[in-house]
């Protein structure tokens, strides 16, 4: 009985999925990113380069609409003007699940918009001061982090997309520390889908 009601979940499972059209491709992006929002009195966010690796898939709901999630390892980092301090740096690892809603306006150019939700691996901060240098783990951060994504691409050949995307935080990264801080990321990627 058991294998009767797993075999017609995948026949209703394939059937419902025999409409989309499923690709899968691999993603690299360049970003530079940064924070925003409220911080302490002498604390100023600065910019600083990370890249994003991982897959991503594609499934033509309409020829208007396609579903594009991903899976992805992101590199963050930025640094602070921080009091009392020469120099402070910041490099953060994610795991991040972008869920996006694709919008082709022509064959060849399209725009994204959907949220991402990202879950920290890694945090770590850098200090120096007198010519001494630092690094620490920052507990503080939040394990998970959601963001709004909209950006726009062109199909340069029918395989590979070239996209620039925009991430706004919508979750404060930090715990504590006085630092009501979201992220703020620019990516630069391709998407080369191999099936």
């Amino acid at each position: 009985m058991f294998k009767k009601i797993i075999l017609a979940a995948l026949i209703v499972t394939s059937a419902a999925f025999a409409q989309f059209q499923l690709h899968v491709g691999g993603r690299a992006a360049f970003n530079f990113g940064t924070a925003y929002g409220d911080t302490p009195e002498g604390f100023k966010w600065k910019w600083g380069p990370g890249f994003n690796v991982g897959a991503a898939a594609k499934m033509d709901i309409t020829p208007l609409v396609t579903f594009v999630p991903g899976l992805e390892v992101e590199l963050r980092t930025a640094s602070a003007d921080v009091p009392f301090v020469d120099k402070a740096s910041f490099s953060l690892w994610y795991l991040d699940f972008p869920l996006l809603a694709r919008f082709n306006i022509t064959p060849q150019f399209f725009a994204d918009a959907g949220l991402s939700v990202n879950f920290n691996l890694v945090a770590k901060e850098t200090t120096e001061f007198g010519g001494l240098s630092e690094t620490n783990d920052i507990d503080e951060i939040k394990t998970v982090d959601f963001g709004f994504v909209a950006g726009a691409g062109f199909t340069v050949i029918p395989k590979l997309d070239v996209t620039l995307r925009f991430v706004i935080g919508l979750t404060d990264m930090i715990d504590d520390m006085g630092l009501g801080s979201k992220n703020l990321r620019a990516q630069l990627g391709v998407t080369y889908w191999f099936m």
